[in-house]
């Protein structure tokens, strides 16, 4: 799947990951990259930049998500490569607005918004898309999921359980679709920086990327079309040994964890 030429929808592309992907899908010739963000300021400072179209969009919300498709099919053309980008997460070291940490103290709310984000944005683009994709003979999606989509960490659980639902949902569609011209990428990146400086200091980080490095990895894993993109080589070693010899893998975890927590 390459870009050039193609036409492309980006959620969440109002800054770090989503913004890198759309400044780098630009840069290889893109026929239009459509800037979508709930933060209507952060997405048109983009567009204006890239002289890209934008559409405002709060995934969460089925009638808004639905009108991005859309009003990209009308007003700009078939969609061939739609990103679902925009993510809600919080845990580990970045507690959620209230204070909390995402573990057994995440509120209903925290869990039914990183439900509707994280999963069900993906799910309704991809139900109202494929139809479209199937008839006009194939299309494709990138989902941003995360390492945490593959080896559980630090991450809070709801921001991990739902990464692994996207796992499932996008393996459901390569076996049901992929025959039929309909692709899926998994973007799995682990820490992003995206100001100088960010994660300085911080030796449990571990490998830190910054969304233009990033945006090289989907680029070269949507040309040979790879279901799993991992910037951190690091996470494919880990998820490999986790299916190998699971109990030992959640050994090492849960040490690693601990020493992460200072226990």
């Amino acid at each position: 799947m390459r870009v050039e030429g193609k036409i492309v929808v980006i959620t969440g592309s109002g800054y770090g990951i989503g913004k890198g992907l759309a400044e780098r899908f630009v840069t290889e010739g893109a026929k239009a990259v459509v800037i979508s963000d709930i933060n209507e300021e952060l997405m048109a400072s983009v567009a204006e930049t890239l002289g890209m179209p934008a559409i405002a969009c709060n995934v969460a919300d089925p009638a808004a998500l639905a009108n991005l498709i859309e009003q990209t099919e009308r007003e700009i053309g078939p969609i061939d490569l739609f990103c679902s980008n925009a993510a809600y997460g919080f845990g580990g070291p970045v507690p959620n607005t209230t204070g909390n940490q995402g573990g057994l103290d995440a509120t209903e709310d925290d869990w039914e918004r990183s439900w509707q984000i994280n999963v069900m944005a993906h799910i309704r683009a991809a139900r109202q898309l494929i139809p479209l994709m199937l008839e006009r003979g194939g299309g494709y999606f990138l989902n941003t999921v995360s390492a945490a989509g593959l080896i559980t960490s630090i991450s809070g659980a709801p921001y991990t359980v739902t990464k692994h639902a996207d796992i499932g949902w996008a393996e459901w569609i390569m076996l049901n679709y992929g025959d039929q011209g309909i692709g899926v990428s998994c973007l799995c990146p682990t820490a992003i920086a995206t100001k100088p400086g960010q994660f300085d200091g911080n030796e449990t980080i571990g490998l830190v990327q910054t969304p233009a490095e990033v945006a090289q990895y989907v680029v070269d894993g949507l040309d040979e079309e790879r279901f799993l993109i991992l910037p951190n080589p690091a996470v494919g070693g880990s998820f490999l040994k986790k299916a190998t010899d699971y109990d030992a893998w959640l050994a090492r975890t849960i040490a690693r964890i601990g020493a992460m927590k200072g226990e």
